[in-house]
């Protein structure tokens, strides 16, 4: 059998991963994921105690609730899910199990950048349409609703703007979730904190050596060679490639930092 990789073995080890992504967190997901009928409950309890008729949620804390669900799941899924594994009994139990480190990487990987978000949004999806369907007066439409995403999107494309807004949010979310993950199984203690103090550090520091290296002509330039470009479409697609070569990069870092750490693992 293959010691790096094998399909079967995988398939396996993720199935298990996925048990124990949901035992870990699965409650936790399911109360964010139908937060829309938590908030919509509460405000009308509210409304109905103090002013006796029912109110129309606008459409403001709805997009609060979806920027409150996305930041608490990236920095608590990985602690909740994988923070065991820097516990003696726990870490020791996960270096036993028939798979590499290759596969628990991926496996890993693909639960907090594909399972988690998968089964939140589905979630949310599913409750605020609900919501909508049940109470189309009181809770107003839908919050997750592609039509203006697609109207916004014709818009920039009319004066030559191209940018894939699922993809980019996309990428984001694997940075955020990645980066706290690490954290977490690195970290014996106060895993979130320390890993927004290193994140804090990192970036100061980056930003001084960015500084120090290029200076403010340095960024001066760089928007002067975006501005020779003749249209605002071979702008946009400059500042695109800027901004994928950024997400590589760092992706590459805490992925690689993530198998690192995984293969390291002792205790």
């Amino acid at each position: 059998m293959n010691n790096v990789f094998d399909f079967k073995r995988f398939g396996n080890y993720f199935l298990y991963d996925l048990r124990n992504a949901k035992n870990n967190y699965g409650l936790s997901l399911l109360i964010l994921g139908c937060l829309p009928i938590a908030i919509f409950l509460v405000v009308q309890l509210f409304s109905l105690i103090f002013t006796q008729q029912v109110t129309t949620i606008g459409m403001v804390p709805k997009y609060v609730q979806i920027g409150v669900v996305a930041f608490v799941t990236t920095l608590g899924a990985g602690a909740k899910i994988y923070g065991h594994l820097t516990e003696k009994k726990a870490g020791s139990n996960f270096l036993m199990l028939p798979a590499s480190t290759l596969e628990k990487w991926l496996s890993m990987s693909l639960v907090v950048c594909i399972a988690v978000p998968l089964v939140l949004f589905g979630l949310q999806i599913a409750s605020d349409a609900l919501m909508s369907l049940i109470f189309p007066t009181a809770y107003g439409a839908r919050v997750y609703e592609l039509i203006p995403l697609q109207q916004a999107k014709d818009s920039m494309a009319e004066v030559g703007i191209s940018f894939n807004f699922a993809g980019y949010m996309f990428v984001e979310w694997c940075e955020s979730i990645l980066l706290f993950t690490l954290g977490a199984i690195v970290f014996k203690k106060s895993k979130i904190a320390k890993t927004i103090l290193c994140l804090l550090g990192f970036s100061f520091l980056l930003s001084t050596i960015m500084m120090i290296i290029i200076g403010f002509d340095g960024v001066n330039v760089y928007f002067n060679w975006l501005e020779h470009y003749d249209t605002v479409t071979g702008a946009v697609q400059a500042a695109n490639w800027t901004m994928n070569i950024s997400f590589i990069v760092t992706l590459g870092l805490i992925l690689g930092g993530m198998y690192y750490r995984i293969r390291t693992l002792k205790h």
